[in-house]
C-alpha cells in the first residue's frame, strides 16, 4: 500500500493516482530483491500477495510482503521459518509449498511460495458448477479426506476459512483442491488485525466466543461454516441451521452439516473420519439432481396411474402367497423378540473408572462403559475384557507409566467398576463437564454393584491376550472376554442360556440374531437403564469370529448374540473397521458389519472358573517388578521357605500372572507341591 503525500489517503500499490485529492501519486514498489513484482494479487493490512518471477528464470512465484504495520521482526520471522520446515513434511500434493522466508535488502520480510493457477471461489459459484450439490460434495470429501490426514498426525485447524481452501482444474477439468495451511493463524496473537473473513468466523465461533478448549471438533465445526457458505453461495450467513434447511441438498447432507455446525462440541462428529465416512455413503448413493417442481407436476398422473397397477399386483401376489406359503412353523422375528423381552432384565450396563495418582495428584484418568450379562445363578457375568479391564488396552496409560518410570516417580493405578441391571435408576442426566472426575455427578453409583462397595462386584477372571503371531492371526478378536461376580442378585432374573455346544463354523449364513446392550453407553438413556435391542443375521463364520450386519457402536460391547434357540453363541466385541477411499488413506468404523467373539472359549473359561481354577483379574500390579526382585533376592540367598511365603501373601492381593509363576516356582524349589 502507498500513502498520498499531499492528503494522506492510504492507497493500492497499482493506483496512480489519489481518489480523495486527486493529486499523482508515486508509482508503487516494482522489485523486491532479485524478484519481480508481475501483478499484486492482494493488500492487507499486514501483507501484500503479489504473483512474482524470478530474474533469469520463467516459472512465476508466489510472494507474500510483510508491511512494517505486520510487526514481523526476527523473532517472528525465525518462527515462521521453522514453521515451513515443519509444513514441508506434508504431502506436496495437498497443502500448499512455502519455500522460504527471507528479508529484503531494504528490511522487509517476504515469504516465497509456489505458483498455483487457482479457481477463485467467485469465479467457481458464478459458473454454477457447484449448483449440482454431487460435485460440491465430492470437493468436500476431498477437502475433509485431507484434514483427516492432517488430524491423523495431530495438527488441526481450528480458525479453518474459505481462503485456506486452494481449489485447482487437473488435466481432465475435474476440481483439485489443496490447503494453505499455517501452524500459527495470527503472526501477533496480541495484535488483533486479521482479514473480514477471519474476523467473522472469530465472532461466531461458539468454541472461541464460549472460551473453550481448541479441539479437533474446532476444526470441524469451521469446517461445516465454511460447506455451508460455498453451498449458499452467501458468505454473510449468520443463522447457519436456518440455512442449512433452504439448501437444496439431501436430507442426510442437512444433517451431516447441522451436527458440525452444533454450539454443543460433544454433539458434533468426533472425528474428520466420520465426516468423511458419512460424505462418502451420501455420494455412493448416487441420488440423481433433485427434480424441478414443473416436471413433478408434468409426471404426476403418469405416476398414479403406476402406482394404482403395482397396488393392484402387490394385493393378488399377497393373496396367492398367503394361500400357498402358509405358515408352518412360528415366525422367526417373533420368537428373537419374546427372547429379548425375557432376558432384557439380566442384561447389565457397567461403568469403568481407572486412574493413576500419587498422594495428592492424578496423573491420568478414564472411564469406559460396556454391557455385561448374567449366565449363572451365582452371579457370575460375562462381557468383554476391554470393558471389564479397558485399563490393558489402553496404550495412553502405559505411556504415561513409562513416562513416569523415567521420573521414578512413584504412583499407584486404581480403579473402580460399576454395573446396574435394567431398570435400575443409574442416570442422574446432569452434563458431563470435560475434565470432571466426579463420577457421583453422572450416576447414581449408591445403586450400583461396585468393586468399592455393597452390593460387591469383583472381577472374577480376564483371559488373556494373545501375543504370538499365529495367535493373533488364529484369534483375531484376541480373545476379549471377562468374567464378573456380582453378590446378592435382585430376585426373578434369569442367566442367559449358552449354547456350550456351539460350533461357530457350523452356523449357517443369514441366520438371524439380536443383540442385547446399550449403543453410545448413557448418552441414550434417560435415569434407568434401558436395555436397547437390534437385529440382524450372520453374514460370514470363521472358527473364532462372526461378522453379523446387526449394528453395533460403543457400549454394545460386551453384550450377548442370541439366536434362534434362545441361546448365547457370541459377544459383542468390536465393529469393522474400513479404508476410505482418499488422497489420504482413512480409518473408518463401520458400525453395520458387527464383530463378534464365538461363545466357546468363553464357556469353556467359565467352567474352569466355577471348578477353582486361578484366574488372573486384570488389575495392574505397577511395583510386580519390585516384588519379583523381593523374592528372587530371597531365593538367591537360599531361603526358599520365605521367599515361598512372601509370594503367597504377595498373592492375596494380585494374581498378576508374573507373580502367579515366581510362586509356583518357589513352591516347586522348596518341594512344597501342596500350595
Amino acid at each position: 500500500m502507498k500513502l498520498c503525500q499531499k492528503c494522506g489517503q492510504l492507497v493500492a500499490e497499482k493506483i496512480l493516482s489519489c481518489p480523495s485529492c486527486g493529486s499523482e501519486v508515486v508509482e508503487g514498489r516494482k522489485y523486491i530483491d532479485d524478484y519481480q513484482l508481475v501483478e499484486v494479487l492482494h493488500e492487507g493490512f499486514s501483507s501484500i500477495l503479489c504473483r512474482a518471477v524470478k530474474d533469469g528464470m520463467d516459472d512465476p512465484v508466489m510472494i507474500r510482503i510483510f508491511t512494517p504495520q505486520s510487526g514481523v521482526d526476527e523473532k517472528i520471522a525465525d518462527r515462521l521459518q521453522e514453521e515451513l520446515e515443519e509444513l514441508k513434511k506434508l504431502p506436496e500434493n495437498y497443502f500448499v509449498r512455502h519455500l522460504e522466508i527471507r528479508k529484503s535488502s531494504d528490511g522487509l520480510w517476504y515469504r516465497v511460495s509456489e505458483w498455483i493457477e487457482v479457481e477463485t471461489w467467485s469465479s467457481l459459484l458464478a459458473s454454477g458448477r457447484l449448483k449440482d450439490y454431487r460435485t460440491a460434495l465430492k470437493l468436500f470429501f476431498k477437502i475433509v479426506s485431507i484434514l483427516e490426514g492432517l488430524h491423523q498426525i495431530g495438527h488441526f485447524i481450528p480458525h479453518l476459512i474459505l481462503n485456506d481452501l486452494i481449489v485447482i482444474k487437473d488435466d481432465n477439468e475435474n476440481l483439485e483442491v489443496k490447503i494453505d495451511y499455517k501452524l500459527s493463524r495470527f503472526l501477533n496473537p496480541q495484535v488483533d488485525q486479521s482479514p473480514p473473513m477471519l474476523k467473522k468466523l472469530i465472532s461466531s465461533h461458539p468454541d472461541i466466543i464460549n472460551q473453550r478448549p481448541l479441539d479437533f471438533r474446532s476444526g470441524i465445526w469451521s469446517l461445516g461454516k465454511v460447506f455451508v457458505e460455498i453451498i449458499a453461495a452467501d458468505y454473510e450467513i449468520i443463522d447457519f441451521q436456518t440455512k442449512i434447511d433452504e439448501l437444496q441438498i439431501p436430507h442426510d447432507a442437512q444433517v451431516l452439516l447441522k451436527i458440525m455446525l452444533a454450539d454443543d462440541p460433544d454433539l458434533r462428529p468426533e472425528s474428520m473420519a466420520e465426516v468423511a465416512e458419512v460424505l462418502r455413503q451420501i455420494i455412493d448413493k448416487k441420488i440423481e439432481t433433485l427434480p424441478s417442481p414443473v416436471r413433478e407436476i408434468r409426471g404426476l398422473k403418469k405416476r398414479i396411474s403406476l402406482l394404482l397397477i403395482v397396488m393392484v399386483l402387490l394385493l393378488v401376489l399377497g393373496i396367492l402367497a398367503w394361500l400357498y406359503f402358509p405358515f408352518k412353523n412360528q415366525n422367526k422375528e417373533t420368537v428373537l423378540e419374546d427372547f429379548a423381552n425375557r432376558y432384557s432384565s439380566s442384561v447389565a450396563f457397567i461403568v469403568a473408572d481407572y486412574w493413576l495418582k500419587d498422594e495428592e495428584t492424578y496423573f491420568y484418568r478414564n472411564r469406559t462403559e460396556g454391557t455385561a450379562f448374567l449366565v449363572d445363578k451365582e452371579g457370575f457375568l460375562l462381557t468383554n475384557r476391554h470393558v471389564a479391564c479397558p485399563w490393558l488396552e489402553d496404550n495412553n496409560l502405559y505411556a504415561i507409566i513409562n513416562r513416569l518410570k523415567l521420573l521414578q516417580k512413584p504412583v499407584h493405578f486404581g480403579y473402580q467398576l460399576f454395573l446396574w441391571f435394567e431398570g435400575e435408576k443409574a442416570f442422574k442426566r446432569l452434563p458431563d463437564f470435560p475434565g470432571s472426575l466426579d463420577l457421583e455427578d453422572i450416576y447414581f453409583v449408591e445403586s450400583a454393584y461396585s468393586t468399592n462397595g455393597v452390593p460387591r462386584l469383583t472381577i472374577a477372571g480376564v483371559a488373556k491376550s494373545p501375543v504370538k503371531t499365529w495367535q493373533i492371526i488364529k484369534s483375531p478378536l484376541k480373545d476379549d472376554f471377562a468374567i464378573l461376580k456380582a453378590d446378592k442378585l435382585p430376585e426373578g432374573l434369569e442367566p442367559l442360556p449358552i449354547d456350550y455346544e456351539m460350533e461357530a463354523l457350523k452356523i449357517q449364513k443369514l441366520s438371524p440374531v439380536i443383540t442385547l446392550g446399550f449403543p453410545l453407553g448413557n448418552r441414550t438413556q434417560e435415569k434407568m437403564v434401558n436395555v436397547s435391542v437390534t437385529r440382524g443375521h450372520v453374514r460370514r463364520a470363521f472358527e473364532n469370529m462372526l461378522q453379523v450386519d446387526t449394528s453395533i457402536h460403543r457400549g454394545n460391547s460386551g453384550g450377548p448374540i442370541i439366536d434362534t434357540s434362545g441361546k448365547v453363541i457370541g459377544i459383542a466385541s468390536k465393529v469393522a473397521v474400513g479404508r476410505t477411499a482418499g488422497p489420504i488413506p482413512i480409518m473408518t468404523l463401520l458400525p453395520d458389519i458387527g464383530m463378534v467373539l464365538p461363545i466357546t472359549k468363553a464357556a469353556a473359561f467359565l467352567n474352569e472358573l466355577k471348578s477353582g481354577q486361578t484366574k488372573w483379574n486384570g488389575v495392574l500390579d505397577l511395583s510386580v517388578d519390585i516384588k519379583i526382585k523381593q523374592i528372587t533376592d530371597l531365593a538367591l540367598k537360599g531361603q526358599w521357605d520365605k521367599a515361598r511365603a512372601l509370594a503367597d501373601q504377595e498373592l492375596k492381593v494380585s494374581f498378576h500372572p508374573l507373580l502367579v509363576m515366581e510362586a509356583g516356582m518357589m513352591h516347586f524349589y522348596s518341594e512344597d507341591f501342596q500350595g
